[in-house]
């Protein structure tokens, strides 16, 4: 008898576990999406396979008080309704009957129940029959930019902000955004004064493609003029791994010419091989929150949110930015912001609490500090030879921030260019997607780059179409997620 027992409490312990299983597979979906919006796998294969130290341990603290509680209740909840229901509601008996009978089956159905809720979330046939499926997108239209001819008039300094998850939708229907208040007015202000693409008539930006929307990839697309996709074969990205080697980045044109190349941001830069890329494509400075520990620049037990807040940030941006000048060569300085990374961002001591969201707080915040800090580059006597872009570096990933606007709205990256050499043919109602930064930028900083063409991206200020616009944004999105050979063999370079 005590044999029997044992037995059944073996099956039922065995099959809460496999329910619980399922129900946190499903709530931490939920919780990604509304916390990251990763809806790729491609998104999910790369961060596989590249060093994620550094990781905010708020993300992980909000993925459990979200997810696994909610998880252990529903179990209990279920439990209770099993076992006792019939006691209740004597017609249910013999439905509770055949649960406890079949309890491990049970919970072997809902495990599968939550992997086809996987399968279809992240569109994993999707994924599954682009890779059986090959792309010739590489071979009719990338242009290789080691091999094209990009001439200097002068050599004008390029200041790049990335602003982590700052969109065009912060702002108000005024400036092209949604929102009720204007989140971002001062980065509104400086868009309508200064040089804004436009996907149309108002503030706007690019349309996101697959392998740009987060924040390497981003910065590989704006600075490659390609998306960032890593095949499943490829090898981890640890420290000692070539980072797309045969693909040839604007810190490789710039360092070519006599540039001194900068990266900083206030989190380790060795997060998704961020590190890797910039020291291997442009022999970049790197500038994080582990140097800045190194160089006593900070205490060794400070740390918030991801590192250093971005008040810090600016304020050593602004001390390296004075060495370079000082020096004899032009220089190149790009800085990513982390204060408004999801799940609700990190609200600084400089920043007000006008709006009872922490995160509207944050974003406000961010449009501020940019604002004060173009300003404070305007008053330095280098800024008349120095062209600065301020990009979003992808959509914001708090989907829970969203979750009241139009579904029709289209949500695009913030862009604005300031104090560039060129005026453009047109920026609004234009087709476009940060691979078209690269040869932009350059453009902005008075080089010619000839044919307008880096990657797979096109000079903005030229009369030229986008490949966007060439062949359509499905068209594309979809080409991008397929199979290249010409991709993984020549610039993942699967076969060295």
């Amino acid at each position: 008898m005590k044999e029997k027992l044992r037995n059944i409490d073996k099956k039922y312990i065995i099959g809460s576990i496999f329910i619980f299983i399922s129900i946190l597979i499903i709530s931490s979906i939920i919780w990604g999406n509304r916390t990251f919006s990763v809806k790729t796998l491609n998104q999910i294969i790369f961060h596989l396979k590249v060093p994620m130290e550094g990781t905010d341990d708020g993300i992980y603290l909000d993925w459990f008080i979200w997810s696994v509680p909610v998880s252990i209740i529903i179990v209990i909840l279920q439990d209770l309704v099993i076992f006792n229901f019939h006691r209740i509601f004597k017609e249910w008996s013999k439905v509770s009957l055949f649960f406890r009978r079949h309890f491990i089956k049970y919970g072997i159905f809902c495990i599968v129940i939550s992997l086809i809720f996987t399968v279809y979330n992240y569109d994993i046939y999707g994924y599954l029959n682009n890779m059986s499926q090959e792309t010739d997108l590489y071979e009719n239209y990338y242009v290789d930019p080691s091999k094209v001819n990009i001439n200097f008039e002068k050599k004008r300094n390029i200041i790049h902000l990335y602003l982590e998850s700052v969109e065009n939708t912060y702002s108000n229907t005024q400036f092209g955004g949604v929102e009720r208040n204007n989140y971002i007015k001062e980065l509104g202000i400086l868009a309508k004064n200064n040089i804004n693409f436009s996907h149309n008539d108002n503030i706007g930006g690019s349309m996101t493609i697959d392998g740009t929307q987060w924040t390497i990839a981003s910065q590989v697309s704006q600075n490659m003029g390609i998306p960032l996709s890593l095949p499943i074969n490829a090898k981890n990205y640890d420290k000692n791994t070539k980072f797309l080697p045969g693909g040839y980045s604007l810190g490789e044109v710039l360092e070519f010419n006599g540039y001194i190349n900068e990266f900083m941001c206030g989190s380790d830069a060795n997060f998704g091989g961020t590190s890797n890329f910039y020291k291997q494509h442009g022999n970049y400075i790197i500038r994080d929150y582990n140097s800045f520990k190194e160089n006593n620049e900070i205490s060794d037990d400070y740390f918030v949110f991801w590192g250093i807040e971005d008040t810090k940030l600016f304020e050593f941006a602004k001390s390296d930015i004075i060495k370079l000048a000082s020096g004899d060569k032009p220089f190149n300085m790009e800085i990513t912001t982390i204060d408004t990374h999801t799940p609700d961002g990190y609200l600084c001591d400089k920043c007000k609490k006008n709006y009872k969201n922490q995160y509207a707080n944050v974003i406000e915040c961010q449009s501020k500090q940019i604002n004060d800090f173009i300003n404070w580059c305007k008053e330095q006597e280098w800024y008349d030879n120095t062209t600065i872009v301020v990009t979003g570096d992808h959509n914001s990933m708090s989907e829970k921030f969203f979750k009241n606007i139009d579904k029709n709205y289209i949500r695009t990256p913030y862009n604005c260019i300031i104090n560039s050499i060129v005026e453009p043919v047109n920026n609004k109602n234009r087709l476009f997607s940060t691979i078209d930064m690269y040869p932009t930028i350059l453009a902005a900083m008075g080089a010619k780059v000839d044919g307008d063409r880096l990657g797979l991206g096109t000079n903005l200020f030229s009369n030229k179409k986008t490949l966007m616009e060439e062949i359509g944004f499905s068209t594309l999105n979809n080409e991008v997620q397929k199979t290249s050979k010409f991709y993984n063999n020549k610039i993942v370079g699967l076969k060295e």
